[in-house]
């Protein structure tokens, strides 16, 4: 334990005094804020739309803002004194669309399109009220037609007030783990050709034994990594709760515990296999060749988790794959982080990617001693764990 506390000792130490650390974080701060800032303006001109209102059309406004609000659709009114200021709100950008007419000639009028949830929010209302005036006209009881226009609205489930809430917080951990694992996995390969190519890795050897020189390779960039991902993590959560973006701060705790559980797991699992790809090759050139297959596994979950789970937190598929080794460590808290865990889940996915990284320990070990001596020509997979024992 002294000679792989050493190890990891020089690791961190190296890392901590490089340029490359700072700049790194800084970078993805960087790139964490102008992805944030992207989609709150996103979502903030998606989720909102302008309405002026011209003529008799303007006898339906109630009607629309009561319709927008059931919705839960951010809709702006205005009415205009003439048509011709209308249109000249609408060209201007002051308003998305016009709506004038009266019953039976409305209409909706845009610049050059008029987006298709305020197209259909008005469609619904002029055909309320068409349908309602039609029964009237046919001598229907107004205050059955007014029961009848209604509808009741019931869920199944309580509804989940904090999902935004969720959905964010589950981004954030899920961009945060992919990166960290990615960088420091890679710096492990990276740091392994190094030595190998410079014969660094024989004097190693002379004094230290293969499996103690890679525990504490990976334990140092893995506590390094740590480190950032406390760092970001921690400035994320100030800024999403000192800006209001999350206002149910709660949720961080647990969640950002999650995460750093199985950012240690995942980076292990990740780290060994780093070192074993990097061991069978002599120069920084053949890396990428070698890598690219763990980086695919890596990208899998990732997009899995920021392309479905927040359109469909139980999907039956990434239920399952959460539970898989190497695609749990990124899927699981992100569905955590959604609250559509039962509380043994994680603790079995946990358990499995234990086991998973046992295995990997092993043959990493057997790959990195048959490999990181051999100079020259790439190592292929099957020569690395046939001869030899680590």
């Amino acid at each position: 334990m002294r000679t792989v506390l050493l190890v990891a000792r020089r690791e961190i130490t190296t890392q901590l005094r490089s340029r490359t650390f700072v700049v790194g974080i800084l970078l993805m701060l960087l790139v964490f804020g102008g992805y944030g800032a992207v989609i709150v303006f996103a979502g903030s001109q998606s989720s909102s739309s302008s309405l002026v209102l011209d003529g008799p059309a303007r006898e339906l406004r109630g009607e629309l803002q009561g319709t927008a609000d059931r919705l839960g659709t951010a809709l702006r009114l205005t009415e205009a004194g003439n048509r011709a200021t209308a249109e000249s709100m609408v060209r201007t950008g002051e308003a998305d669309a016009m709506l004038t007419g009266a019953p039976g000639t409305y209409q909706l009028v845009g610049l050059d399109d008029v987006a298709p949830g305020l197209r259909s929010l008005v469609a619904d209302v002029v055909e309320q009220q068409a349908v309602r005036e039609s029964l009237l006209a046919a001598g229907a009881d107004p205050e059955r037609v007014s029961t009848l226009s209604g509808v009741g609205v019931r869920t199944l489930e309580p509804v989940d007030t904090e999902l935004g809430q969720r959905v964010g917080t589950a981004f954030m951990v899920t961009f945060l783990l992919f990166f960290s694992v990615t960088a420091y996995g890679a710096a492990v390969a990276q740091g392994v050709v190094e030595e190998k190519s410079g014969r660094v890795v024989e004097l190693l050897l002379a004094t230290i034994p293969a499996r103690q020189l890679l525990a504490g390779k990976v334990l140092g960039l893995g506590l390094v990594g740590l480190l950032q991902l406390l760092i970001l993590g921690a400035v994320g959560a100030a800024v999403a709760v000192g800006t209001g973006a999350l206002a149910v701060p709660a949720l961080l705790l647990p969640t950002l515990v999650s995460a750093l559980v199985w950012y240690l797991v995942g980076f292990f699992l990740f780290a060994t296999l780093y070192a074993a790809a990097g061991a069978l090759v002599s120069r920084q050139e053949e890396l990428q060749s070698v890598t690219a297959p763990i980086a695919v596994v890596l990208l899998v979950p990732f997009l899995l988790a920021v392309a479905v789970l927040p359109v469909d937190p139980r999907n039956p598929v990434t239920t399952v794959l959460s539970f898989v080794p190497y695609l749990s460590q990124t899927l699981m808290p992100a569905r955590t982080a959604l609250g559509v865990t039962a509380w043994w889940e994680p603790v079995v996915a946990f358990v499995l990617a234990l086991l998973a990284l046992a295995g990997m320990v092993v043959l990493s070990a057997r790959v990195y001693r048959n490999s990181v001596l051999r100079t020259g020509a790439r190592v292929r997979w099957r020569d690395a764990l046939r001869t030899g024992r680590p």
